[in-house]
């Protein structure tokens, strides 16, 4: 997402460091598949962080502007579907033409945002195509539905953020319960709607508790928040404990992003994790298959890497942004005519 505002306007720099907060979260994901350097699960680290910042987000879209759904829905289009449709077809075709054995069920399921559940007899991490990784795109579209119908329900109205957070809840119990059940639970398992739309459901429910509360904490909590969560995708951490606590405690960093210290802001809102965050999807989509077929680089990893960032980038500038872009164009006008008619 593009900062908006104008020159020293406070929503202009609340929404660079926010992209800031999605660099973060794109730059462990490439540690994660690239370098692997840390002692901790960057990879989904990086997810769980990109998870809190839509919840946020979304929250805020859904029910504290109380944006139309019709819009909600065309802005969600415009942002994701035109990398994510070519994305698909591309590597699907590619498979094809390399001879990879997967069935019209993986392609289809995949275009539908269900392939995490569909097909039942193969996993999303055990086909033959590297579309893995899309298990979380599968989360959010799933979550933005779920919110969405939110709006829609009378008794929740007032309530919305604790019904939000009782739903993050709920979804750490049933991954918990998954575990226990082991070789019973669904194939999904942990990476299942279900499960996974914990950090985005906490981080929007308390978005709104805190909206209608309005408390601050000290400036260096957000900062020492992101690192005890950071701390529980470690080795040593017990099995449950990114599980049942790094929702809360990454959902309350990203919601006192505004009360951190100014040093932690201004390192988020730098040019170099800006820009990251701005690339963050286009470079999400496309650096998985090169991740899996880095060992057929010129230096391995990195080079897969350099590849990877080029495609990518490739894809925000010539793709992503410009369809974006138009896209929108098109529905402001057509909501431009609409209300000339009717007025």
């Amino acid at each position: 997402m593009a900062p908006i505002g104008g020159v020293g306007d406070p929503e202009s720099s609340r929404m660079r460091y926010l992209d800031g907060w999605r660099g973060l979260a794109i730059l462990l994901v490439l540690e994660g598949h690239f370098l692997s350097i840390l002692p901790l699960n960057t990879g989904r680290l990086g997810v769980d962080v990109f998870f809190c910042l839509s919840g946020f987000l979304m929250s805020g879209l859904l029910f504290i502007k109380q944006q139309p759904l019709s819009i909600f829905y065309k802005r969600r289009i415009s942002r994701v579907f035109p990398v994510f449709l070519f994305f698909v077809v591309s590597i699907y075709s590619v498979a094809e033409i390399s001879g990879a054995d997967f069935s019209s069920a993986e392609f289809f399921a995949t275009l539908a945002f269900l392939r995490t559940y569909l097909p039942l007899e193969i996993g999303i991490w055990q086909g033959n195509v590297p579309i893995g990784h899309l298990w979380s795109l599968n989360v959010e579209e799933h979550a933005y539905l779920l919110m969405s119908l939110v709006t829609l329900l009378p008794w929740a109205r007032g309530r919305e953020g604790w019904v939000l957070l009782s739903s993050g809840t709920l979804c750490i119990l049933i991954g918990l319960a998954y575990v226990r059940l082991g070789p019973l639970a669904p194939h999904s398992g942990d990476l299942g709607t279900e499960v996974a739309a914990s950090h985005l459901f906490i981080a929007a429910g308390y978005r709104l508790v805190r909206e209608h509360y309005r408390w601050t904490v000290s400036s260096w909590l957000p900062l020492l928040s992101t690192f005890a969560a950071a701390c529980l995708y470690s080795d040593i951490a017990p099995w449950w404990a990114p599980r049942l606590l790094s929702p809360y405690l990454l959902a309350f960093a990203v919601n006192h992003l505004v009360d951190a210290h100014v040093a932690v802001r201004a390192l988020l809102s730098s040019r170099l994790m800006t820009s990251f965050g701005i690339w963050s999807f286009s470079i999400y989509v496309w650096q998985q298959p090169f991740f899996v077929l880095r060992a057929e680089f010129i230096g391995g990893s990195a080079g897969a890497f350099v590849v990877a960032m080029g495609v990518a980038l490739a894809s925000y500038y010539f793709l992503e942004d410009p369809c974006r872009r138009w896209l929108n164009a098109r529905w402001t006008q057509g909501r431009t005519a609409e209300g000339a008619r009717s007025g």
